[in-house]
């Protein structure tokens, strides 16, 4: 037994237990950069908090361990901000910000890094903290939701998902609140930017493009589909937008930017599809 309590405090031991602790500033980060840009869906919700509640538990007993250790110290300076990111970004998830929240404002106290140093920061960080916050309830409350991606994730139609043929992209739909006149957004997203997780599925929506909008009479509406097309004699996914084809705008994009030139511009306005689609408008209309 006294073997094992020296073991525990030796220095050694405590100091590779504060490098470990990084690993937990480390998903920190990466938690803080999924709600920046992702849409979370949970398979089980339940099991991935139990795990998630685990992970802030040990990683809080593990930074106590070595408390004293100058590595655990810079850890414990370091973590606010990063916290502070989830904060703004997952505003409203306290599932995701409460666990480490608790973490950081124990450790802040418990670590035993210079008093001086922690009145200094620690008067920064709740300023941070203060005004962050209530600017942000603030510009909500007065100017609409405020989101970095400019998208709204709550008022994403979470049973409206189109995958193209090949699955790589998806269509997805972002339905205004009740009221007079709702209208119902259309992006695509690539499939190829999700990251898995525990117990669920982090759909990317940070880069993802405008499509179509159009008014919203119910979930049976559905103005967008997905085609194929030939394009400078290749075959290529389109979609149909009330009768008319345009390109896949993430592709377009994608091959601009390695080429340094836009491609496939007249498909949207002058493609055989269009022109058929276009043309069957203006017959319909004259027979009318």
């Amino acid at each position: 037994m006294d073997k094992l309590v020296a073991f525990f405090k030796n220095v050694w031991f405590r100091r590779g237990v504060a490098v470990v602790c990084w690993g937990y500033t480390a998903l920190m980060v990466w938690i803080a950069w999924l709600t920046f840009g992702y849409y979370f869906e949970f398979e089980n919700a339940t099991s991935l908090f139990v795990l998630y509640l685990f992970v802030n538990i040990a990683a809080l007993g593990l930074m106590i361990l070595s408390r004293k250790q100058v590595i655990t110290m810079i850890n414990c300076m370091i973590l606010p901000p990063i916290i502070f990111a989830i904060v703004i970004f997952g505003f409203g998830n306290w599932y995701i910000i409460l666990p480490p929240l608790a973490v950081v404002i124990a450790m802040f106290f418990i670590n035993s890094a210079n008093e001086t140093l922690k009145t200094v920061l620690g008067t920064f960080y709740l300023l941070m903290y203060v005004i962050g916050v209530v600017a942000y309830i603030a510009i909500n409350l007065f100017m609409g939701k405020m989101t970095v991606t400019g998208l709204d994730l709550t008022l994403r139609d979470a049973d409206y998902e189109k995958l193209s043929p090949s699955g790589d992209y998806r269509i997805v739909r972002y339905v205004d609140r009740p009221g007079d006149r709702r209208t119902a957004q259309y992006y695509i997203e690539e499939t190829a930017e999700d990251v898995e997780i525990p117990f669920g599925l982090c759909k990317k929506v940070f880069g993802s493009m405008h499509v179509h909008t159009a008014s919203y009479g119910g979930k049976s509406d559905d103005p967008i589909f997905w085609t194929r097309s030939e394009i400078d004699g290749l075959q290529a996914e389109v979609l149909d937008v009330e009768g008319s084809i345009r390109v896949n705008p993430l592709t377009v994009k994608k091959t601009s930017e390695e080429d340094g030139i836009p491609i496939f511009t007249g498909l949207a306005s002058g493609s055989e599809e269009t022109s058929e689609a276009e043309d069957k408008t203006a017959e319909a209309a004259t027979a009318e």
